[in-house]
């Protein structure tokens, strides 16, 4: 079995959140036009990090003694990563923005997952 599986996913999570954040909108492929699915899209992404992270990090290296602490990092990281990337298509992107609902949204899904991971932790053991 793949050792550290997890944490390659979670890898591979950031690298897709950062390049469909990031990508020219002009590249992106004509979505149906359904309302707030940029949102939608949002919420899911920063949910499947949030669980990434601490299945990751907390089953599968087992870096944090505690998981209130799994917890906190778990939502900084995401939080920092979405902050991160909503500036960086404000200064680099031409076709994007830094839209504040998008956080919002991000941060949604944060809480969500952190709220899913707490209540059904005994499935990711």
């Amino acid at each position: 079995m793949l050792k550290y599986k997890y944490i390659i996913a979670w890898g591979v999570w950031v690298l897709i959140i950062f390049i469909l954040c990031l990508m020219s909108g002009k590249e992106m492929p004509d979505a149906p036009r359904i309302p707030y699915l940029d949102k939608v899209v949002h919420f899911g992404f920063y949910f499947g990090y949030t669980v990434l992270f601490i299945v990751s990090f907390g089953k599968e290296t087992q870096a944090f003694k505690s998981a209130k602490k799994l917890n906190l990092w778990a939502f900084v990281s995401a939080f920092i990563l979405g902050g991160t990337i909503e500036l960086l298509q404000g200064w680099l992107t031409t076709t994007r923005s830094a839209d504040p609902m998008d956080m919002v949204f991000n941060t949604f899904g944060i809480i969500v997952a952190l709220l899913f991971m707490t209540r059904y932790k005994e499935l990711f053991r």
